[in-house]
């Protein structure tokens, strides 16, 4: 996927020691790597940042397979920090989907677009099995840093039809997502609009949050998400590791 249309788009890649803007062409290999990966932007003055140590590590994140970033629409501003995707079939591991508008495979037939949409990824996130889907205009997404994401999640920043009232007005608007630093998001978990998550917090397997959790050091699980536990902090490694290096 390689489809960059419109006037006034942005994209760049920001590495330690410099910044290349990947659309005027004069980084071959930088717009290479676009022309393979999975970025798509359609729309007029969208603005789109990433961020790398290396060519490498750039190369590794958009020509593996995991990654997608799709944005149809218009005054979109998507960052993305110095993020870890992993893919694994046999874990079913699908990487990251990043999508502000149209979502892929809808048919000729569905036209959607959101524009002045925000999202938001800090530094040394990891992902493993994630879609990010913004279809509201003038909607949010944020993950701090320091954040992890397992498997099978789904962070929808939209309910993509509309519910109202019997007098047909819109009762479900969708506004924000707002995941803080250093969040556990655990396998299968829905998150949908407007919610909120503290830093430092655990979301359980199989969850479901729908409503803003402010506290922070908490584990919030369950269908609804509740808090089930307080007081709590967590580390990537695993307990054994985590004991022995104490």
């Amino acid at each position: 996927m390689d489809t960059i249309t419109g006037k006034g788009n942005r994209l760049t890649f920001v590495f330690p020691d410099r910044e290349v803007d990947c659309l005027d062409g004069t980084n071959s290999r930088m717009a290479g790597l676009v022309a393979q990966s999975g970025i798509s932007i359609i729309g007029d003055d969208n603005r789109v940042t990433m961020r790398f140590d290396s060519e490498d590590s750039a190369a590794e994140l958009l020509t593996g397979g995991g990654f997608m970033l799709i944005v149809k629409g218009n005054a979109n501003e998507v960052s993305i920090g110095r993020v870890i995707v992993r893919c694994s079939p046999i874990l079913g591991m699908t990487g990251m989907k990043v999508i502000v508008g149209q979502l892929p495979g809808l048919g000729a037939g569905v036209s959607r677009t959101a524009s002045g949409c925000r999202v938001n990824i800090g530094d040394r996130v990891v992902v493993n099995g994630a879609t990010l889907y913004l279809q509201e205009d003038n909607s949010r997404l944020t993950i701090g840093d320091d954040s992890q994401v397992s498997w099978g999640v789904d962070i929808w920043c939209t309910d993509a039809h509309t519910i109202t009232t019997l007098d047909g007005e819109p009762v479900n608007y969708a506004e924000s997502i707002e995941i803080g630093r250093h969040v556990w998001i655990g396998k299968d978990v829905k998150i949908g609009k407007n919610v909120s998550i503290a830093d430092n917090s655990i979301v359980g397997w199989g969850s479901i949050v729908t409503r803003r959790f402010d506290e922070p050091n908490v584990v919030i699980a369950g269908i609804p998400a509740k808090i089930v536990k307080r007081g709590i902090d967590w580390d990537r490694k695993s307990t054994g590791k985590y004991l022995a290096t104490r």
